[in-house]
């Protein structure tokens, strides 16, 4: 099998994974060699350029950093193969017309779905044995039809793949768990970020009335009740709080618009793989 990874599951599986050993960091689990011993892991070149410009993002300290862009120097270009050129435009120009949403797009979803389809068609890979993992919602909806039309295989989630890797026990069913988990504590980390800022707000000399208000607000929060979170956001103490503090209003509307999305989804399979995958405990 080929496994044609997005930018945000390699961002996944090194973030998710890494761990401080006596001030020294490493990957407790080194997910992407796991990966590699027994599939092919594939990697478009759009991908890789978006990999360099986004490993940091979530990262402030230096040696996480360091540690991250070593091991992707040393590992993520195995990952990657000459194309030809002629070829894969094809490929990318006819996923471009069946998803016209895309014809002014260049991204790296788009890429992979046109690097799975080149390599079928060109590079003579079998039907149905090619993967494409994301944690991209929207790309899931928009080119998973793409990918069984055309006999390629299907596309998956993160979670997806390591579930794939505890049935061929390369790892454990607690692993891909444990991984969901850790996972969903890091879509929701600008949940911590609001706090902080609002318990640094509350420590200025603002009127009673918004102080008030920045506790109501910082309870709502602490209690993910998001559709009050949201109503608030509409009232004059905020409106007065967010041009004070300009950084409470854009780690709010992340944390409503695409981290509260990825968390919902997340939820969902954590609950499904509950629900209705097989392991030895439910027989």
């Amino acid at each position: 099998m080929i496994f044609i990874l997005d930018t945000c599951t390699i961002n996944n599986l090194l973030q998710i994974d890494l761990i401080d050993n006596d001030e020294d960091y490493e990957l407790e689990y080194d997910y992407l060699d796991k990966i590699n011993q027994v599939f092919k892991i594939k990697l478009s070149q759009k991908n890789y350029d978006e990999l360099k410009n986004t490993f940091s993002k979530n990262f402030s300290d230096g040696n996480k950093i360091k540690f991250i862009r070593n091991y992707m120097s040393k590992n993520i270009p195995s990952y990657l193969n000459i194309v030809d050129n002629v070829d894969f435009d094809s490929s990318l120009n006819f996923i471009k017309k069946v998803c016209p949403k895309y014809k002014d797009e260049d991204n790296g979803e788009l890429h992979s779905t046109a690097y799975a389809l080149y390599l079928n068609r060109y590079e003579s890979s079998l039907a149905f044995q090619t993967y494409f993992i994301t944690d991209d919602d929207e790309a899931i909806q928009d080119f998973q039809d793409i990918f069984r039309s055309n006999f390629l295989g299907e596309v998956f989630t993160t979670i997806d793949l390591l579930l794939i890797l505890s049935i061929y026990e390369i790892i454990s069913y607690k692993n891909v768990m444990d991984f969901a988990h850790n996972l969903k504590k890091q879509y929701i980390q600008n949940y911590t970020n609001v706090l902080n800022e609002i318990q640094t707000l509350q420590k200025k000399n603002l009127p009673t009335k918004e102080i008030a208000f920045l506790s109501k607000l910082h309870e709502d929060i602490h209690h993910l009740d998001f559709d009050k979170v949201q109503k608030n956001m509409e009232k004059s103490e905020y409106i007065s709080i967010k041009r004070k503090q300009t950084s409470i209003d854009i780690f709010l509307k992340n944390l409503l618009n695409e981290d509260l999305k990825k968390v919902t989804i997340l939820d969902k399979k954590i609950e499904e793989i509950k629900s209705k995958y097989w392991t030895t405990d439910k027989i």
